[in-house]
């Protein structure tokens, strides 16, 4: 038994100090492989940022909309993760202002005494979402909160023209790939924002 193990011992260092080509050759596959997967890590860009990801896209929509406004700073003051029930509220936020909108076109039209068609037409519509209301919010007590969909960011940023400014609060909705959801909401306070600025 005692020879059987230094002969194993033997041969164990007879490999070490002379491997067979096939082996060497694996040994090196490896480790050029391990070379090339830690220089792909090093080489990969660093990803940005969430801050500079929207800073970039409101300075971006700030020159479409009004390129005489400037952005003066720019910070995430809250970052929330959106499942279906926050989802149902953002679109239930989003309806409730759109109706404010088509509700107060049918009170002008029927103070500026325009065209009864007209007159109707805003009627019928505001008539309407309010049919619309009740089932949206069923669907906000009905809606899954374990499904997570993608980050609601409130946003804090100042703004001037000409010496004028005025303090921003922007609300972003992306998903998980960063895709901004619903980016006229952006571009609908940027506006108002320049049109106070005057």
């Amino acid at each position: 038994m005692h020879e059987d193990l230094s002969a194993f011992c033997s041969t164990c260092r007879a490999y070490r100090e002379n491997p067979p080509p096939k082996i060497l050759f694996h040994m090196k596959k490896i480790s050029w492989m391990t070379l090339a997967y830690l220089l792909f890590l090093s080489c990969k860009s660093k990803p940005v940022n969430l801050s500079d990801q929207l800073k970039t896209n409101l300075i971006t929509r700030l020159e479409k909309i009004d390129s005489t406004v400037l952005l003066d700073s720019f910070r995430i003051l809250r970052i929330d993760t959106i499942d279906k029930r926050l989802e149902r509220v953002i679109d239930d936020s989003i309806y409730m202002r759109e109706f404010a909108r088509v509700q107060g076109q049918y009170i002008n039209a029927l103070a500026k005494g325009v065209r009864p068609d007209s007159i109707e037409y805003y009627k019928g519509e505001a008539d309407y979402m309010v049919t619309q209301m009740d089932s949206l919010k069923r669907e906000i007590s009905q809606a899954d909160t374990t499904k997570k969909l993608g980050l609601a960011i409130v946003c804090k940023t100042q703004v001037s023209r000409h010496g004028g400014g005025q303090e921003l609060i922007l609300y972003y909705f992306l998903d998980f790939s960063g895709k901004i959801w619903d980016s006229e909401l952006v571009d609908s306070s940027i506006a108002t924002a320049s049109r106070r600025l005057d």
